[in-house]
């Protein structure tokens, strides 16, 4: 009822052979007070030390019922990684743009299939800043388009 509840049930599945599996568990578990949370991992290109490599990097998946208390009023909600993975900090090496850019359209491939497979109505895209992500976003591209021409 409450997120701050613990978790009624906790499992582990490999994906893609468990998929069906994790669609019997949140039947069972279904109810209009319940939260499922999936979490899984991406790769996204990431800056190390010794340069740029394809990483893992988390990705946690929401899905409330009509009575669960949600921070928006979602039905699910995706948590896809920190901004830095998709916007350059100021100074970034102007080289190493297409990392970026590689993550974006990552983001929004996924976005779009999602949007197809679970029927989404209406996305709502934010950040941990709490500033217009979008608008960032669009900055970004718009810097990297200039360094391009």
């Amino acid at each position: 009822m409450d997120p701050s509840e613990p978790a009624l049930q906790e499992q582990v599945f490999e994906l893609p052979g468990q998929f069906d599996e994790i669609v019997d568990a949140m039947e069972r578990w279904k109810s209009t007070d319940a939260c499922f949370e999936v979490e899984g991992y991406w790769d996204l290109w990431q800056q190390l030390p010794e340069g740029w490599g394809l990483l893992p990097s988390r990705v946690n998946l929401f899905f409330y019922g009509p009575e669960f208390p949600s921070d928006l009023g979602e039905s699910i909600k995706a948590e896809l990684g920190v901004e830095a993975l998709f916007l350059p900090l100021d100074g970034s090496n102007p080289a190493d743009l297409h990392y970026y850019q590689s993550n974006i359209k990552s983001l929004l491939r996924l976005a779009s299939e999602w949007t197809q497979a679970l029927r989404v109505k209406e996305r709502r895209l934010w950040g941990e800043s709490g500033d217009d992500f979008r608008a960032r976003l669009q900055m970004a591209v718009d810097v990297a388009s200039a360094f391009k021409n």
